[in-house]
Parts: structure tokens; C-alpha cells; sequence
């Protein structure tokens, strides 16, 4: 939007008619008309239970949000006409007969215009508001309600021809708003919610900072009583030691399914959407019989009978090496470079390598490359103050640039301009040729040109089958929206035709310990707590997760390149600090995420005695930066050390709920990578094996110099803090 100002973020959401939250009570007769509703509260919810019967059975008109439900800001700054809107779902059919809207000041005069749209954006329904209070609720009812069906998005919206509309940034991020049938959506469920589009009127579609712009609609519904019935035809089969298939036929109901709930003889192993109509059971014993059944529930919570019975027996366990595990989707490994021309005859094609990298490495001398080489980085992403002997250096000492040409030699990709996502942004406006500062697009503001910048690049380098590289900031992995961050990573495999880039690898760099900005970004965009923000999962688990997603979409869970995330080597910000455990800890959760690149970044802005600023760390011998040296070496050696393991796809396995694990088989072992999950304290956690692993025996933490002896398929060991990783080899 308009407004960049950084909003609060906002409380949690309670129900409607929490009766012990004096937030929620009923303020007068304007409550009561805003709802629609002179229900007592304890009425307003059906209860469902598994026989499907619910604890009211007469028609009632809800709305989403409450009286207790105040937006933060009361009158946006922003003066410019816009549509704004909210996506949302109810969970059975019924009318919607009108639209409201809160104003928060009388600064937002009218006339206004409600409207009903289709998620495509069909307008459904209209009508102007009258007799307007200066501030609180509006309500508008249409001239003929609409028929809306369950489990489907709709959206309401509303015209502010003078802007200063009432809101609440980030009230959408990582959370939705719910009272009885209703429900808007969670940014990420549809899109991201909280819509607007500029002019007179239209659909809203763009979005910002996951903003509740406080519209709302006027519902009537009558309650479900009635069950799905059965699904049918229920089959099991075994496509591997440890797993059983799951498929069956759809059941009906008068609303629509909206679940279904999959037991494993009496235990129920798996609760999914009513779409899917199949199910993998994983973890089972090899050579075992098992036998299943399928429920299926409708959005009341009522509960179908039981499908047809189905049973099947695992396979034996596999005579050779590997597990029979499902697989992780992979997109990295020599035979993904192999694709590329430019990587012929490298050692990317072997299996002993793992590409460890520099951003921002200087090449004015060689004796910064002999330097960069010492400390295990084999590959350039971003290079500064080269010369004509550059290349040669490179060659020699056996590192592979990426941000050159494409052509060859030292030089296997090609690089796109740094976080053009930031200061490019979304879209395919002109683009005027500058790199960053001003005058980037046209318009310059807001900037929206970044697509159009992938194109132009891509066309210029001339070469399709280049290895392409990509850094992306902020805007891909925090500010966008979905669609737009699946353009970027997924150019033309992705949901826009309009794009030609192919990228090779994107890597992403938030910086959680050190940027001076991210404690309050994270919990507004990512809704992370201030006190989870400053710990190395937060690059695993949210920004490698983020990628991973987003260059997936569309390819059945396999993204497109190779992902990684830049660390960075010291503080950022000014006055931030960062330590070599910091760093070690933030380069493993990468690893475990399935990172396919180390990557570290090479200056460091703050001033401090600990992090004193610097161009190029790794070449920068002033004892402050010794300690991270000598971990950035040794760290990079364990992974060169592992690169034939890390060059397997992983298998899909929870060993613990609480960390944040990958699990790699080679050379007769299997190997455990842990850390710690983001949300949880350091301490001593329970690993459980898979069944095709010993039961007994004793696993190796590799690069401890120690052993843990187990039984019964389990071992426990201690986690000191957030930072701290292990590996484990356990012999078949």
C-alpha cells in the first residue's frame, strides 16, 4: 500500500463471544445490529458431534468479526481511491445478504460502495452505503441476497474514495479470524489476504503487509445435521518395505466433504482434506499385515461411516543399501548439474563435491583466492575488483565463478542482479536500465519492474542453457505475495507466461542475527516472537522452507533449482555482533533443511570490537575475526568431508516432533543431521529410529569424538543451545 509506516502487530484473535474477555462483550445496540444477531453467545457456535448433531437447529445471520475487533490504525495517511477487500470461507452454504465495514474516523467519507465478488472476480452482488454514522460499523443490504457455496473463497469489499480507511498490518499473517461458519483466511491459504486495488472501484486482488482492512459480511445459514456417506472402494497396496498406499473413491454430502480421517486398524494415522483421495502410510515394518478403513467428515463435523476394509502386507526389507522410506523431493547433485552444459568436466559432476561459496569475493590478487581456497570455498557467487588475471587465479586454484558469462572455463553460471526483488519489485512494468538508487522503473514509484528486468537479463545473456544464479532479499522470502515469489523462482515453469528466465540456483539472505531491522519484520511478516527471532533454525526452518515452497509450485513438492542461504560472516546492523557458533549454527540449519549450497557473505557493516567492519572477512586477518575464520574452515571441511552423503536424496522421517532433522543413507549407514526447532528450549531430546535400522546398537556422533549406545530403537542426546547441531551415523 501506500502507507510503508511499520504497523503494530496484532493481538491474537479470540472468538466473537469469549465471555471471559472483556474485549468481547456486546457494547449496546449497535453490537446487536452489526451482527445481525440476538442469539445469546453460548447459541452462536453449532457443536458438532460424531453422530452429527448439532446444539442449534434454527437459522442465524453471523458475521466475521466482533465489536471487540478494533483495528490499530483508525485513518491511514493514504488519501488515493481504493477498493479494499478480505477473502473468506464459510464452512456450509447459505446468503449473504450485505456487506459492513468499519470507519474508523470520519476523515473516510463516502459514498461508499460494498460489493460480493468470486474468487475469479465476478461481482456477485453491489450496493452503495447510506445513513452513515461518523465512525464504527456500516451495514449495506443488497437489493437480492446471494447464494454462496461451502468451502469456497469469496470476496467483500468496499470503495474509499477518499482513502483513510481503518486497518491492522500483519493481522492475517500466520493466522485467520473465525466466528461459527465463517472465516477469513490466513494469508498463505488463498493467497494472502487482506486485498486492495487503486481507482474507482474493481476487484482487489494486490495485497500488503497482510493488512485487515475490517470488511465483513452479513450471513445467513442453517446447520448441518446430515453425514457424509461412506467412501468407497478402499484399496491398500504395498510399494515398498516400509509403506502401505491408500486409495479410495469420494463420498458425498449435502454441504460438500471437507475431510477425511484414515485408521490403521482402531488408531486413526492421518487427517486429510477432502480433496485427497489417497493416503502413503510410511514408517512400517517390513513384511507386516495391515489392514485400514476411511471416514469421511463434512465441515459441521459430522462423521461418516466407515469405508470398506482394506489390507495389504509391506514388502521384505531391501536385499542392498538404501532404506525403503519415502524420499524427499531433490533437486540438487550431480546429475541436476549435469544438465547444464557449462558444468561438463567439472568436479560439480562428482560426488565428493559439494559447492561451498563466497558472495562478494574480491579477485584483485591471488593471494585472496589462494586465501579463500585454504578455507574450503570452491565457488565465487558475487565477485568485486577484478583485473585481467582474475580468471587465470580462479582457474588455478580450482574455484568456480558463477557470476560470470556462462561460457565456460572457471566460469559455470551466469549471475542475475543482486535482490532485484527489493529494489525492482514485483511486476512487469518498463524497466529504464539502472541498477538499485532511483529512476529503476516506470513508474518509479511503486517500483514494479523486476520481472521485466529477469527477461531483459535473460535475453541479453543469449544462452538458454546457462547455469543461472539469483540472491534474493526481503521481498521474495518476506514482502510478496505467493504468486509473485513463484514467478520469480520459477520463471518460465511458472504460474505467469510472460516469463523466460531458468534460474540453476537461488539462494536467500535475511540476516536473523544481525539485521537491525528483523526483530520486528519477523514478527510481523513471518510471526515469529521477538524472542525466537535471533537463532540460526529461523535460516532453515523459514527461509530455506520459504524457497523450497515457492520453487516447487506447480512441480508435485520438486522445486526447480538448487536453493541455499547466504550467512553472513558478522554484524550487519550497527553495533550487532556475531559469534563462530552463531554462524556454524546457521550454516547446518541450512544443511538440514536440504540446502544444495554453503554460502557466506563477505562484509560485514557493523563497527564493533567483535565484529569490527570489514570487506572481506575470510582475508582479514585483525584478531576479531580469527575465531570465525578457523570454525568457517573447519565447517567447511566436515562438509566437503560428507559431500558423497549429501549428495543422496533424503528420506522422510520424524525422529523427534521438536527437531529439525534430515536423514541421509550411504555406504551401509544411515546418517542423522539434528538440530534443535526454533520454538523449543535447549535440553536433552529422544530420537526414535526407523524400523529397518538396528534396534540396538550404538550410533556415532560424527566429528565428537563419541559414541551413544541405544536400545529399543531409541537414543537421547543434549542439545546445549539453539545453535547446536549433530550428526549421527548408525551402521545397518
Amino acid at each position: 500500500m501506500t502507507s510503508w509506516i511499520q504497523r503494530s502487530p496484532p493481538a491474537a484473535v479470540p472468538r466473537r463471544c469469549d465471555v471471559h474477555s472483556s474485549r468481547y462483550r456486546p457494547h449496546g445496540l449497535l453490537w446487536l445490529l452489526a451482527l445481525g444477531c440476538l442469539s445469546a453467545c453460548a447459541d452462536e457456535t453449532p457443536v458438532p458431534t460424531e453422530t452429527g448433531e448439532l446444539s442449534r437447529s434454527v437459522d442465524s445471520e453471523v458475521s466475521i468479526f466482533g465489536a471487540g475487533v478494533l483495528p490499530t490504525t483508525s485513518a491511514d495517511p493514504d488519501i488515493a481511491s481504493v477498493e479494499l477487500g478480505v477473502k473468506f470461507r464459510a464452512n456450509v452454504p447459505g446468503v449473504v445478504s450485505g456487506i459492513r465495514f468499519y470507519k474508523g474516523s470520519a476523515a473516510n467519507t463516502g459514498p461508499h460502495v460494498g460489493s460480493l465478488w468470486s474468487r475469479t472476480g465476478q461481482r456477485l452482488a453491489t450496493a452503495t452505503f447510506t445513513n452513515e454514522t461518523a465512525t464504527g460499523w456500516q451495514t449495506v443490504r443488497f437489493t437480492t441476497p446471494v447464494s454462496i457455496t461451502a468451502n469456497t473463497t469469496y470476496v467483500a469489499s468496499y470503495l474509499a474514495p477518499a482513502g483513510r480507511y481503518a486497518s491492522t498490518g500483519g493481522f492475517f499473517n500466520g493466522q485467520g479470524a473465525a466466528n461459527g461458519p465463517l472465516t477469513a483466511l490466513a494469508s498463505g491459504v488463498d493467497g494472502q489476504n487482506g486485498v486492495y486495488v487503486y481507482g474507482s472501484g474493481g476487484f482487489p486482488t494486490q495485497s500488503y503487509n497482510h493488512s485487515n482492512y475490517f470488511v465483513d459480511v452479513l450471513f445467513t445459514y442453517s446447520p448441518d445435521t446430515s453425514a457424509p456417506t461412506a467412501p468407497g472402494a478402499l484399496v491398500a497396496t504395498a510399494p515398498s518395505p516400509g509403506a502401505i498406499q491408500l486409495t479410495w473413491s469420494a463420498a458425498t454430502d449435502n454441504a460438500g466433504v471437507t475431510g477425511y480421517r484414515v485408521f490403521r486398524g482402531s488408531t486413526q494415522v492421518a487427517s486429510l482434506s477432502g480433496g485427497t483421495l489417497g493416503y502413503l502410510d510410511t514408517g512400517l515394518a517390513p513384511s507386516t499385515l495391515y489392514t485400514y478403513t476411511v471416514k469421511a467428515h463434512d465441515a459441521a463435523g459430522n462423521v461418516g461411516a466407515a469405508s470398506n476394509a482394506a489390507s495389504a502386507t509391506t514388502q521384505p526389507p531391501p536385499a542392498g543399501g538404501g532404506l525403503s522410506l519415502p524420499r524427499v523431493p531433490w533437486e540438487g547433485g550431480p546429475p541436476f548439474y549435469a544438465a547444464y552444459p557449462a558444468m561438463a568436466g567439472t568436479p560439480w559432476l562428482t560426488e565428493d563435491f559439494f559447492p561451498i561459496a563466497y558472495w562478494g569475493a574480491y579477485t584483485d590478487t591471488e593471494s585472496r583466492i589462494i586465501t579463500d581456497k585454504a578455507h574450503g570455498i570452491n565457488a565465487f557467487l558475487e565477485t568485486y575488483a577484478g583485473n585481467a588475471s582474475s580468471a587465470g587465479w580462479m582457474r588455478k586454484h580450482g574455484i568456480w565463478n558463477l557470476a560470470g558469462s556462462g561460457a565456460g572455463g572457471e566460469a559455470v553460471g551466469a549471475t542475475f542482479p543482486d535482490e532485484t526483488d527489493m529494489w525492482g519489485g514485483p511486476g512487469w512494468d518498463p524497466w529504464t536500465g539502472n541498477y538499485g538508487g532511483y529512476d529503476v522503473c516506470i513508474p518509479d514509484d511503486p517500483r514494479r519492474c523486476g520481472f521485466t528486468l529477469y527477461n531483459t537479463e535473460y535475453q541479453r545473456l543469449n544462452n538458454p542453457a546457462a547455469f543461472i544464479y539469483a540472491n534474493v532479499g526481503k521481498g521474495a522470502l518476506m514482502w510478496w505475495g505467493d504468486r509473485d515469489r513463484e514467478i520469480a523462482l520459477n520463471g518460465a515453469a511458472g504460474p505467469d507466461s510472460r516469463a523466460n528466465w531458468r534460474l540453476g540456483m537461488v539462494t536467500g539472505d535475511i540476516y536473523f542475527y544481525t539485521d537491525g531491522n528483523i526483530g520486528a519484520e519477523a514478527v510481523t511478516w513471518f510471526g515469529i516472537p521477538a524472542s525466537e527471532v535471533r537463532r540460526a533454525s529461523n535460516y532453515g526452518e523459514v527461509l530455506m522452507t520459504n524457497l523450497r515452497t515457492a520453487s516447487s509450485a506447480g512441480n508435485n513438492g520438486n522445486p526447480r533449482a538448487a536453493l541455499g542461504v547466504v550467512v553472513e560472516l558478522g554484524g550487519q546492523a550497527t553495533g550487532s555482533t556475531l559469534n563462530a557458533n552463531q554462524v556454524e549454527g546457521a550454516v547446518w540449519s541450512t544443511l538440514i533443511h536440504e540446502a544444495r549450497v554453503v554460502a557466506y557473505f563477505s562484509h560485514v557493516f557493523s563497527d564493533t570490537t567483535a565484529n569490527p567492519s570489514s570487506t572481506d572477512v575470510l582475508n582479514d586477518t585483525r584478531p576479531a575475526y580469527q575465531a570465525t575464520r578457523d570454525r568457517v574452515k573447519a565447517v567447511n571441511a566436515r562438509v566437503q568431508s560428507l559431500a558423497r552423503v549429501l549428495n543422496t536424496q533424503s528420506y522422510v522421517w520424524q525422529f523427534n516432533p521438536k527437531l529439525s532433522t534430515m536423514l541421509k543413507f550411504r555406504d551401509g549407514a544411515a546418517y542423522v543431521f539434528a538440530m534443535q526447532k526454533r520454538q523449543y528450549a535447549s535440553g536433552s531430546y529422544t530420537f526414535t529410529l526407523p524400523l529397518e535400522l538396528p534396534a540396538s546398537g550404538t550410533v556415532e556422533v560424527v566429528g565428537e569424538g563419541r559414541t551413544l549406545p541405544y536400545s529399543g530403537s531409541t537414543f537421547t542426546d543434549t542439545f546445549a543451545a539453539e545453535y547446536t547441531h549433530h550428526i549421527y551415523r548408525i551402521v545397518r
